[in-house]
C-alpha cells in the first residue's frame, strides 16, 4: 500500500472518531509528506469530509447549548485551530440576544447567590462584555 492510502485511511479512522480542523488533521498526518498530506485534505475537503466552517457553527452551538459565552467558544475554535477568518466570522455574526438569554436564565438560577460571586460566575463561564455589563446595568453589582 502506497504512503498516500496510508495517510488518507488513517485521516478516514481519525475522523470516523470525532471532527477534526483542517489544521488539527495536518497535525496529525504530519509523519506524512507536505504533498501527500495536502492531497488528502483537498479530497476530503472536496468528499465534504472537512469543512472548518461547518465544524465552527458546531462548536458555537455545542458550547451555547452548554451555556457559555463568547469568550469560552472562540477560545474554544483557537484550541481546535479554526483558522482566523473563520472566528472573525463568528464573531461578526454572534447572536448576542441568545448569549444574554442564555446569561440571563443562569443568573435568575442563582437569585440568591452574592452578586460578586454572581458575575465572576459568568465570567468563568465567558460571557461577553456587553452581556456581562446588560447584566450588570439590570441586577446590579
Amino acid at each position: 500500500m502506497n504512503k498516500s492510502k496510508k495517510a488518507y485511511i488513517r485521516a478516514l479512522r481519525l475522523l470516523s472518531k470525532k471532527s477534526y480542523s483542517e489544521n488539527e488533521l495536518k497535525e496529525k498526518l504530519s509523519q506524512y509528506d507536505k504533498n501527500v498530506i495536502d492531497e488528502i485534505i483537498k479530497r476530503l475537503k472536496k468528499d465534504g469530509l472537512i469543512d472548518d466552517k461547518k465544524l465552527a457553527e458546531k462548536i458555537v452551538e455545542k458550547f451555547f447549548e452548554r451555556k457559555k459565552g463568547l469568550y469560552y467558544i472562540i477560545r474554544e475554535l483557537k484550541r481546535k485551530k479554526i483558522p482566523e477568518e473563520i472566528i472573525t466570522q463568528v464573531k461578526e455574526n454572534f447572536d448576542f440576544q441568545r448569549e444574554y438569554k442564555i446569561a440571563k436564565e443562569l443568573v435568575e438560577r442563582r437569585k440568591n447567590k452574592r452578586r460578586s460571586s454572581l458575575f465572576l460566575f459568568l465570567k468563568g463561564k465567558g460571557f461577553s462584555s456587553s452581556t456581562f455589563n446588560k447584566l450588570r446595568e439590570k441586577y446590579g453589582e
